[in-house]
């Protein structure tokens, strides 16, 4: 009776309503991938045009310099092939926002936007000509005028050429007669010489940390100007600051009520809360920071404290300090981005960070069909990954680096069995039955997933349907991959 509930749970995904209103909105997927290696060729093209190396150098210089171009090249066509998202809601939306920046500003070098399907919140420049915007960030703002200040930012460092300056001051550090002086004395000394190479590495290492902040600066200011000749808010540059200052913090700071979302009396299994409140008042200790609290060096955007200080001064305090309020139509595009970052943890195989943004997506809106089906995915892979003893692989380590949100998640999940995942599916469906909602490919494969994980016969049937009408599908590989036929040996 429970594993026809669960069924029934999951299959409801795929009913019809008989009045719907508008079909919710899924991350995008193609199976035509020419548009997208056009699109890296072009990009690769172009960062090869621009890392020149150059003539008046060594000959080592040289080498490492083309082998650092290299790298750089196959890096931008891997990321703008693998991860381009170029769906037909979000990448026109930030495209727009894009243009109007380029017509204010006719200064600034031709540049095109890549938007990027990678869930960590960042942004960056490559070359002279590419800017790449994360959905992860797009996900975590408030408004077009923020928008539009990190693509300022982004298109400053292309205007002064940070990348080209950056990677000749290094080269020319490592390469220069100080430092192979430095090393030959190290190796004639004979002794201590690896802890030695390390200091000198770490030197380098934070001389380049330096640069790089001083161009972080930089990019702020002269991002502010071309903002400043937009017709958005410039008021919000600063507010952009205090949410990368934040960014790696989760989007809700309580802890996951993991027993509202699988557990049930039927199936207790180990479901880590909150931690334990003091029993005393007399021994309250104060709040444990995290290391990504107190180390400001470890965060994904470091030194944003200064950044804000300095960026006050240069709006002579225009700035808008806190919160803003966020329009009806950039809701919808924070909150599709945050589904399209939670398919791309899926998709990179991070199934615990997938499941962790998804089960937090899920608080705020319990019904969420497609977010019911990545939990019910996530679950299937956790526990094939568990079963092949590559568990690790898919599963990050508790750290000291992570929230202790995402701990107590990891914690919960490496203290589950195999064997415990058909209740806690069913726990999970009983807990939060979906709405009715237009067939897709992404209910159609949870309704699978749960039918196989509860070794249902109906999975069979599932697995017919699914291949019948998504053979090129998403999940097509994923679930059901060919064997590997092993070629025989000649003798």
């Amino acid at each position: 009776m429970r594993l026809m509930f669960l069924l029934a749970a999951v299959g409801s995904m795929l009913a019809t309503p008989a009045l719907a209103q508008q079909a919710p909105y899924l991350p995008f997927y193609s199976p035509d991938t020419l548009q997208v290696h056009q699109l890296a060729v072009t990009h690769r093209t172009a960062v090869q045009k621009y890392l020149v190396t150059p003539k008046s150098v060594s000959g080592e210089y040289k080498d490492h310099y083309k082998k650092i171009a290299q790298e750089a090249c196959t890096d931008v066509y891997n990321t703008v092939r693998y991860s381009a998202l170029l769906d037909p809601v979000l990448n026109p939306y930030v495209q727009r926002v894009f243009s109007q920046i380029q017509k204010a500003n006719p200064q600034l070098p031709p540049v095109q936007l890549v938007l990027s399907r990678n869930p960590e919140p960042n942004a960056h420049a490559v070359g002279n000509s590419t800017v790449m915007l994360n959905v992860g960030l797009l996900g975590r703002l408030e408004n077009e005028s923020q928008l539009a200040y990190v693509l300022c930012h982004e298109l400053a460092h292309i205007q002064e050429q940070h990348m080209a300056t950056g990677l000749r001051e290094q080269l020319t550090k490592i390469h220069s007669k100080q430092v192979r002086k430095e090393v030959k004395r190290i190796v004639a000394d004979e002794y201590n010489i690896s802890s030695k190479l390390k200091a000198l590495a770490l030197g380098l290492t934070l001389n380049s940390t330096f640069h790089h902040r001083k161009y972080e600066k930089q990019a702020d200011s002269l991002g502010y100007t071309l903002l400043k000749r937009t017709s958005f808010d410039t008021k919000q540059a600063y507010r952009v600051l205090q949410l990368l200052d934040q960014i790696d913090q989760p989007l809700t700071p309580e802890p996951l009520a993991l027993g509202q979302f699988f557990g049930c009396a039927n199936f207790p299994y180990p479901l880590a809360e909150a931690p334990a409140k003091p029993k005393s008042i007399f021994t309250v200790a104060a709040p444990v920071k995290t290391v990504m609290e107190t180390s400001d060096t470890l965060k994904t955007h470091p030194d944003c404290a200064k950044r804000m200080r300095y960026l006050s001064e240069l709006a002579q305090g225009q700035i808008t300090d806190g919160p803003s309020a966020v329009a009806p139509e950039f809701a919808r595009v924070v909150a599709q981005s945050r589904l399209e970052a939670v398919q791309s943890w899926f998709d990179y195989d991070c199934y615990d960070h997938a499941l962790f943004e998804a089960l937090q997506l899920l608080r705020q809106d319990p019904q969420n069909a497609y977010l019911r089906s990545v939990v019910t995915l996530s679950l299937y892979e956790l526990r094939e990954h568990l079963l092949k003893h590559d568990f690790y692989e898919v599963v990050g380590n508790v750290s000291k680096h992570h929230h202790e949100n995402f701990n107590q998640l990891l914690t919960t999940l490496y203290a589950w069995k195999a064997d415990d995942y058909k209740g806690l599916l069913a726990c999970f469906a009983q807990n939060g039955t979906a709405p009715a909602a237009p067939a897709n490919e992404y209910a159609l494969a949870a309704s699978y997933a749960a039918a196989a994980l509860s070794g249902e016969p109906t999975a069979a049937t599932l697995k017919q349907q699914y291949l019948a009408h998504y053979q090129d599908g998403k999940f097509s590989k994923l679930l059901f991959p060919k064997p590997v036929t092993s070629k025989k040996s000649i003798r």
